[in-house]
């Protein structure tokens, strides 16, 4: 009886201690990582001041406002680029007002009216006739979207 108690309990002294002797190098493991961590870290944070102190020095008011001149030519606004409301292109209030044509998809979208060929394709429906051509004393509304040579302010020196 005294035997086994002695052999049960060196063979748990084994285990523990086998079991001591790996957590300690886990445990050494660990902590080499987390000072390679913290390393790290300081390493990142006087990078971060770096860049900080460089980022101060490119965005100083006087260096920007060179630059700016130099690169960009923005000027101030001069009182010749301000156009009127007599430069802008007039539409008559009826081709504003006028509905757009509406499409037949209905047809266009059934896929038997695509398998037969000899149906003729979906034709443009107007809900409206068009309207008709400008009487002399159509109302006319100024629109600010003028085609390329129609304007007639003065270009920027």
């Amino acid at each position: 009886m005294k035997r086994s108690i002695t052999l049960i309990t060196l063979c748990v002294l084994v285990v523990v201690s086998y079991g001591l002797y790996n957590l300690k190098y886990e445990v050494e493991d660990l902590q080499d990582h987390a000072n390679s961590l913290r390393a790290q870290m300081d390493e990142d944070r006087r990078a971060i001041k770096v860049l900080e102190a460089e980022w101060a020095y490119l965005s100083r008011p006087d260096r920007l406002q060179k630059l700016s001149q130099k690169f960009l030519p923005l000027q101030p606004t001069v009182a010749k680029q301000v156009g009127n409301v007599a430069d802008l292109r007039l539409k008559l209030m009826d081709e504003i007002l006028a509905p757009l044509p509406v499409l037949d998809t209905i047809e266009a979208a059934n896929p038997a009216a695509i398998a037969r060929p000899s149906t003729p394709p979906a034709v443009v429906r107007q809900s409206t006739p068009p309207a008709p051509p400008p009487a002399a004393d159509a109302l006319l509304v100024p629109v600010a979207n003028t085609p390329p040579g129609a304007a007639r302010l003065e270009s920027v020196q």
